[in-house]
C-alpha cells in the first residue's frame, strides 16, 4: 500500500461514527422511517399524520390525528397584512425563489409576540397550572402579580379568537371530550375573563390539547411549524402572479438620488 493510500484509509477510520437511528434509505430497495417501511406501513398517512409519526416515532391515534389536522387547516390564513405572510408577498414580489421564501417566513415566525416562542411559553403556563383546584387561585394571584405575559390569553387585536370554537368542533367531531389539561386551560379563560375581560386564545387550546395527547414541549414545537406555511404559500402564489415589485408600492427602499455637484451637474 502507497504511503497516499494508507493516509487515505487512516482518515477514514478516524470520522466519528454516525449516530442516528429514525430510519435509513436503502436507495434501489426499501426505506425504514421509525421501524416501518415507508412506501408499505405509512403510505396511507395524511401528511400531517406522517410528519406527527417522524417528529414523535409514534402514530397519532385516529381521532387525535384529525382534531390536530383540522387545527392546521384552520389557521392557514391568506391574509397578506399577516406580519409573516407579508414576508411571502414582499419576496414572491421580488421574485425570491418559494424555498428561500417560505424560510423566511417560518424564521419570522420564531418570534416571542405571536411567534413559535409565544406558542412554546403558552405550552410551560400551561404545565404551571396546578392539577389541585384549590391551589388555582393563589398560583393565579402569584401570576397577576408579576405583571407578566400569560401567553395563550388575551388577544391584541381583537378580545375573541374565531379559531377557539372551530377546534371545540373539532374536538365534538372526532368523538373526544376535553381532556384534564383543556379543562383547566378554560378554568383559567373563565377567571381571567371574570377579573380582566381577557379571554382565551387559541395558543392556549392548542398547548393543552398538545399535552393531553401526550405531545412534549420539543415534539410540540418541531410538529407545528408548518401549520402556517398554507397562508404563506397562498400569499406568495398570489404577488408571484402580478407585476413584479408591486407589492405595497411606496414602502420599499430605494437608493437616494446622487447629489448635485457644485456646477448644478449630477
Amino acid at each position: 500500500m502507497t504511503e497516499a493510500k494508507l493516509g487515505q484509509g487512516q482518515r477514514s477510520s478516524a470520522r466519528p461514527p454516525l449516530r442516528a437511528s429514525a430510519g435509513i434509505a436503502v436507495l434501489g430497495s426499501r426505506v425504514v422511517v421509525h421501524g416501518e417501511d415507508l412506501h408499505h406501513d405509512c403510505a396511507d398517512l395524511s401528511y400531517v399524520q406522517y410528519l406527527f409519526f417522524c417528529v414523535t416515532g409514534r402514530r397519532a391515534e385516529a381521532r387525535q390525528a384529525r382534531v390536530l389536522e383540522r387545527l392546521w387547516v384552520s389557521t392557514g390564513y391568506p391574509d397578506a397584512r399577516i406580519w409573516c405572510n407579508r414576508i411571502a408577498g414582499y419576496l414572491g414580489s421580488a421574485r425570491v425563489d418559494p424555498g428561500l421564501s417560505m424560510s423566511a417566513c417560518i424564521a419570522a415566525c420564531d418570534s416571542v409576540i405571536y411567534g413559535f416562542r409565544a406558542l412554546a411559553d403558552g405550552y410551560r403556563l400551561q404545565l404551571e397550572i396546578p392539577e389541585a383546584s384549590s391551589e388555582r387561585e393563589a398560583w393565579l394571584h402569584a401570576q397577576m402579580a408579576r405583571r407578566g405575559l400569560l401567553y395563550g390569553y388575551g388577544r391584541p387585536l381583537h378580545g375573541h379568537d374565531e379559531r377557539v370554537a372551530v377546534a371545540l368542533k373539532s374536538l365534538r367531531d372526532a368523538g373526544l371530550r376535553a381532556g384534564p389539561q383543556l379543562a383547566r386551560a378554560f378554568w383559567l379563560h373563565r377567571r381571567l375573563n371574570e377579573i380582566k375581560g381577557i379571554e382565551i386564545n387559541i395558543a392556549a387550546v392548542w398547548a393543552a390539547l398538545a399535552i393531553d395527547f401526550g405531545i412534549s414541549l420539543v415534539e410540540y414545537e418541531q410538529f407545528m411549524l408548518l401549520m402556517f406555511a398554507p397562508g404563506y404559500s397562498a400569499v406568495y402564489g398570489d404577488q408571484r402572479a402580478r407585476a413584479p415589485f408591486g407589492f405595497l408600492a411606496g414602502h420599499q427602499s430605494w437608493p437616494s438620488r446622487a447629489p448635485e455637484s457644485p456646477g448644478g451637474l449630477r
